[in-house]
């Protein structure tokens, strides 16, 4: 994955990358991680150009190790000398023969040689783009309480002068989605007595309900001034049960790079079993209002939505909850992997199932956003369904 990533940077492969959330030594990180670059690896062990072994990794986690075949080689020989050269100038270090390999040192990965030569990989540097999102709480969810606000008039926001920092220039749209919500959902413990606190702490039985939050904890509680970053969360309540239930719209007033514009407002849904749901419309991507959303910035789009969504979360529950997550996480729990569901009411190219699952362009694109695809369901004339992994 590090390799083929550094051949995209390097302009050797003429792939498309997004983030992916995987596992490193019992982490979760964010890579950018090749879809085609993967399938292309697929195809060359199906014609047996490659061997493939699997064995299991420090962390006891299955990993595949790849060599070249008798038949791979003979192959080989057939390669123009050119192409060959433009190989050696990201496999190997500048004026020498050495191979560079992927070294990962806990953070981060790091090409290096033999003889002591290293350089710091940009695989885990996810990537931005602009955008302006709603807060979205699906119907089923709600128990009264007004509806939504809808930031649709500040749709223009994300265009005009906003930009993003994708360091691929050269974008493949093979799939762009119409009218697009996401929902991120996960497990927190929560229980009765965990959603009557949260409802005091987000002051929901109060005259004035909501405000602003914060995580930051007020070491000086006989001092007359606190202060904190300006990265706060704004909190307002839609409706909410005392024991079983909130829902509350969060608006997240997060830095972001110079010239990326994000209007992120959430729906967020909190019971009693467990079960929380962050959810958002898209108003408007970069330029695009509303509609041709591109599966490659939507990609980016839900590392936001997975990151951000944890700290709001977290900043509103209790510190024995939170514990219960670092335990569960094994101390990394802001980082904790989350289930993603995206609803669109018009996709293109529209195919039928079988077509999206092609082993090429179109399953690798949705395998952008919802990773390894499983399967693929026409469950009408005009809706599919795709589950992933």
């Amino acid at each position: 994955t590090v390799i083929i990533y550094e051949g995209v940077v390097e302009s050797l492969f003429d792939y498309d990358y997004a983030p992916f959330s995987t596992l490193v030594e019992n982490r979760r990180v964010w890579i950018n991680k090749s879809q085609e670059g993967q399938s292309d690896v697929e195809f060359l062990r199906e014609e047996e150009l490659i061997c493939a072994l699997q064995i299991s990794s420090r962390s006891y986690k299955p990993m595949i190790c790849y060599q070249v075949s008798d038949k791979g080689r003979e192959l080989i020989r057939h390669i123009p000398r050119r192409e060959k050269e433009a190989t050696h100038e990201f496999a190997y270090m500048a004026g020498s023969r050495e191979l560079l390999k992927a070294v990962w040192d806990g953070d981060a990965y790091w090409m290096q040689s033999a003889s002591g030569y290293k350089r710091k990989s940009s695989i885990t540097d996810t990537e931005d783009v602009s955008y302006v999102s709603s807060a979205y709480v699906p119907q089923c969810l709600r128990y009264g309480g007004r509806p939504t606000l809808s930031n649709a008039h500040r749709a223009h926001e994300s265009g005009a002068s906003a930009t993003d920092n994708i360091r691929d220039h050269d974008l493949d749209e093979v799939i762009t989605l119409n009218s697009v919500s996401i929902i991120v959902a996960e497990y927190i413990p929560f229980g009765a007595n965990q959603i009557v606190q949260l409802n005091n702490n987000v002051g929901s039985t109060e005259r004035v309900q909501g405000g602003f939050i914060s995580s930051e904890i007020d070491d000086g509680s006989a001092e007359t001034s606190l202060v904190i970053s300006p990265e706060l969360t704004s909190v307002e309540i839609l409706d909410y049960t005392l024991t079983n239930h909130i829902n509350f719209e969060a608006e997240i007033r997060f830095a972001e790079d110079v010239g990326v514009v994000q209007v992120e407002t959430f729906g967020i849904s909190l019971n009693a079993e467990g079960t929380s749901f962050y959810g958002m419309q898209l108003e408007a991507v970069m330029e695009r209002i509303k509609d041709n959303i591109s599966l490659d910035h939507l990609a980016r789009i839900l590392v936001d939505v997975q990151q951000d969504s944890s700290s709001i979360v977290d900043s509103v529950i209790s510190q024995y909850q939170r514990d219960l997550l670092n335990l569960v996480f094994l101390g990394d729990a802001p980082n904790r992997n989350k289930v993603n569901l995206i609803i669109a009411n018009e996709i293109t190219p529209h195919l039928t199932a079988e077509e999206y699952m092609d082993k090429g362009e179109y399953e690798n694109e949705f395998k952008q956003v919802i990773g390894d695809t499983r399967a693929a369901y026409d469950i009408s004339e005009h809706d599919t369904l795709v589950f992933g992994a």
